[in-house]
């Protein structure tokens, strides 16, 4: 994360006083100085959590992220700052998730569109399982607080979390317009189609295509400018995803052999990136009851609902159809729970819980 993320944590309510010590000799003995780091568009390691919290756990590691999150500014993500603020809608502002490698190496996310809405798919790649919580309940919040403060219009989120409700968690900044589902098939936040087409109150049309050009310059920059997964990727996730790669090259101008030849040298090859595309938009699509099991196999490019009803077997180990019942039955369950007080509150709000045992106030 960046140094401009750590620095507001130090500086916020969320810490208590021997959290924030235990930080700073922390800085002090890796020989860091935050400013300097910040000036330096350096990011922080989240491995820092686990010295800081030798007995941070997956409940503890998720409230603390939420709390980070909610902490979030405009100023935060240096050097996307200036883009995202420039940006004319909130689907303008969401589309420079691409540039997320210049500002984390511990959470990777790419937009996911339908007709009605879109998902911003998130995954953690931190290498451990207890701080993977941190970016993703981080990138919750804090995509939840940015879109807010770049609109006037009501922002309308539902956010899936793949883990069980974290012990103790109630999100205090959580409205009817934003709401959590745990125990979702993958973690995701869906915006619909009219919280994305919201106008953002400091629209600059110029500012935000030159630094779009300054990001990307950055990217080639670091050997990441010419991404051939990401993109195939955005060639893929179009409302027919079944192409072949006889079929994407030309439109990636390259020849079948060199597409091949950089899949490969990116660690992948083209049938699992489609594979991985296709299991994106099916998760999303059978997400919208209003589409039947044959509609969305068409969406996808499949000849029929059979081989669809194949693959999506392959990916996930059961059937279209068994997917979206269960999926459904645990909204509900997740919807029933979070009518219930008691039950979602645990008994305490969650930074009073977490005071004494993971450094929250």
């Amino acid at each position: 994360m960046t140094a401009h993320i750590l620095a507001q944590l130090l500086d916020s309510p969320v810490l208590d006083a021997a959290a924030i010590g235990r930080f700073q000799a922390l800085l002090q003995g890796e020989g860091c100085e935050l400013t300097a780091m910040m000036q330096q568009g350096v990011q922080t390691p989240l491995r820092w959590f686990r010295e800081v919290f030798p007995a941070l756990d997956a409940d503890q590691a998720a409230r603390l992220g939420y709390a980070a999150g909610e902490q979030a500014r405009l100023t935060s993500y240096s050097p996307l700052s200036l883009s995202l603020v420039s940006a004319a809608t909130i689907h303008e502002a969401l589309r420079l998730l691409v540039f997320l490698p210049l500002i984390s190496n511990s959470l990777s996310a790419h937009l996911v569109e339908r007709e009605q809405d879109a998902a911003i798919v998130l995954t953690a790649a931190s290498g451990d399982p207890v701080l993977d919580r941190f970016p993703i309940f981080y990138c919750a919040a804090a995509v939840s607080r940015l879109l807010q403060l770049l609109t006037d219009q009501p922002v309308d989120l539902a956010i899936d979390i793949a883990w069980p409700r974290p012990v103790g968690f109630q999100p205090p900044s959580a409205s009817d317009a934003i709401r959590f589902r745990f125990d979702a098939p993958r973690h995701q936040i869906v915006v619909p189609r009219a919280t994305l087409q919201a106008a953002c109150r400091f629209a600059d049309p110029i500012a935000y295509q030159t630094e779009l050009a300054g990001l990307q310059a950055r990217m080639a920059s670091l050997g990441i400018g010419d991404d051939i997964t990401a993109r195939l990727r955005r060639l893929l996730d179009s409302p027919r995803s079944l192409i072949s790669i006889e079929e994407a090259a030309p439109k990636l101008h390259l020849s079948v052999s060199t597409l091949k030849r950089r899949l490969a040298e990116a660690g992948t090859s083209f049938r699992a990136l489609r594979e991985s595309v296709l299991q994106d938009r099916a998760l999303l699509l059978l997400g919208d009851r209003s589409l039947s099991l044959d509609t969305i196999a068409g969406m996808l490019g499949y000849s029929d609902l059979a081989n669809f009803s194949h693959a999506f077997k392959r990916w996930t180990g059961t059937s279209p159809g068994v997917f979206r019942r269960s999926a459904s039955a645990a909204a509900i369950h997740e919807e029933r729970r979070a009518l219930a007080p008691q039950a979602a509150a645990g008994g305490v709000r969650y930074r009073t819980r977490a005071r004494s045992t993971s450094g929250l106030r």
